[in-house]
């Protein structure tokens, strides 16, 4: 068994998946890689299984299931390590960032998890990105009425049975995370946020969350949704 289980969602890639996994290779010790596909066809599926004959990582495509949320489920559940948590792709510096979640959980912590909004962390951002995000956090702080900062942040380490047992919640895009952190400081487990800087928008890179205004809007939408069920839900 490892200690550490890293779960990367991918559906079109392949400008950036192979240097993914080689730092995450590179910076984690005693890492269980497991990459779940939604069937890309730009030539990410090539890219991961050349990566096989070097690298010792579970691949599981799936070819009737889409969405981020159903396939992170899907990777915490064929998780084996003791620490399970999620990486984007398009953003390799938070893969530097995990050996300081590791330590926070060593420590005797059940969560640790990234944030823009404590001290030493930020937002670098177009405007229009890093202002909705700092609003629905506002709003979810004053709305939950939890000691937390970054509700939206997503990329985070967690103790695996804190999560298998709430996997339910797991649905939607990344706004389940929401809910996940309001349960687990309600359930008086060990919550902590590690500062983080997001940087700036690279224009190589397709955001999956901001492909256009409406689709933006949308997921805003939803997450403000989320925050409002996830106080009403008993």
């Amino acid at each position: 068994m490892k200690t550490l289980s890293i779960i990367l969602c991918t559906y079109n890639e392949a400008n950036y998946i192979e240097e993914t996994i080689k730092l995450i290779y590179k910076t984690l010790n005693d890492v269980e890689l497991i990459i779940v596909d939604d069937n890309s066809n730009d030539g990410t599926l090539t890219i991961i299984n050349n990566l096989k004959s070097i690298y010792n990582f579970k691949l599981i495509v799936r070819k009737n299931e889409k969405g981020l949320a159903s396939a992170q489920k899907r990777g915490f559940e064929e998780s084996t390590g003791k620490y399970v948590g999620t990486i984007d792709v398009n953003s390799r510096d938070q893969i530097l960032y995990f050996p300081d979640l590791k330590s926070k959980l060593d420590d005797g912590y059940d969560l640790a998890s990234l944030s823009r909004y404590v001290s030493g962390g930020g937002d670098e951002r177009i405007f229009i990105r890093s202002f909705a995000s700092k609003l629905i956090n506002v709003v979810g702080k004053i709305i939950l009425r939890k000691s937390f900062n970054d509700f939206t942040s997503g990329i985070f380490l967690s103790r695996k049975n804190l999560l298998i047992k709430y996997k339910d919640i797991i649905t939607g895009y990344s706004e389940w995370f929401i809910e996940f952190v309001y349960i687990s400081i309600k359930k008086d487990f060990k919550v902590i946020e590690i500062p983080y800087v997001q940087k700036k928008d690279d224009s190589s890179i397709e955001s999956k969350s901001y492909p256009n205004i409406f689709i933006f809007l949308y997921l805003g939408f939803k997450y403000l949704m989320r925050i409002f069920s996830t106080i009403l839900r008993k």
